[in-house]
């Protein structure tokens, strides 16, 4: 993977993205034109996992013509936690962000999220803080499936001072961010958790900020599925990261 030169960017968001050809390119022209606006140093980064839907031809069609966007792409579909390790990896931004296709944590709270940095190593936006504004809730069977993976996940790796480890919104210090993903192994939805067990086991500063969040239609997570992969998944957590990360913030 080629890694462009130039001055470090102060701000890199990165978008993953799997058959999204109906959603991501209409959205990709509010990211752009927000980022232009609001953070002119920027650098976005969309990894398409492998799509069969013609994602990497639009996204490609829509970036066009701005230096400062790139699509990485690469086949076979591997899951959501290896394409944004791909897209951390290739980062080069003082201060990273990723977030959803469907913007389901729009724009607008990226300078939320960015001025609390200034107190930790570690942002992650909350659907179950006070002050969250759930415009559009999840529908019942999904809100019994996260109680019951919040469970699941308490028993093998902990993290109970963190409420939602699943929201698809987190920003870390560009340096903190490429030295966890680095360590990484977890290619699919549980890589979430596992960057916060390293980053809780280095010991960093993690703040959970309440988040506008929207559940769109369309999502990937197939419930009984899900759950056979997290306790594989998180089994592999705790067997791969013995040892204490030593991370340099």
């Amino acid at each position: 993977m080629t890694i462009p030169a130039g001055p470090v960017p102060a701000l890199t968001v990165i978008i993953p993205a799997y058959n999204e050809v109906d959603r991501l390119p209409r959205h990709l022209a509010h990211v752009l034109a927000y980022l232009c606006q609001h953070y002119p140093a920027f650098e976005l980064i969309v990894v398409d996992d492998g799509s069969r839907d013609g994602t990497a031809s639009a996204v490609r069609a829509a970036l066009a013509g701005e230096p400062r966007a790139r699509l990485v792409s690469y086949t076979p579909n591997r899951g959501k936690g290896c394409a944004i390790r791909t897209g951390v990896l290739a980062s080069r931004g003082e201060q990273v962000i990723f977030m959803d296709a469907d913007l389901s944590t729009p724009m607008e709270e990226i300078p939320r999220a960015l001025a609390r940095l200034s107190q930790a190593e570690i942002v992650i936006g909350s659907r179950d803080l006070p002050g969250s504004r759930i415009r559009v809730p999840q529908p019942p069977f999904r809100r019994l499936a996260s109680e019951l993976f919040r469970w699941v996940r308490w028993a093998m790796v902990g993290l109970r001072h963190i409420s939602d480890t699943q929201c698809g919104f987190k920003a870390y210090r560009g340096p903190v961010a490429r030295q966890l993903f680095a360590l990484a192994v977890v290619d699919r939805f549980m890589f979430d958790i596992e960057i916060l067990y390293l980053a809780d086991r280095a010991r960093l500063r993690i703040v959970e900020m309440p988040v506008q969040w929207n559940d769109a239609p369309g999502s990937k997570v197939r419930v009984l599925e899900g759950l056979v992969n997290m306790v594989r998944d998180l089994w592999r957590i705790r067997h791969t990261h013995r040892e204490r990360p030593v991370i340099a913030s």
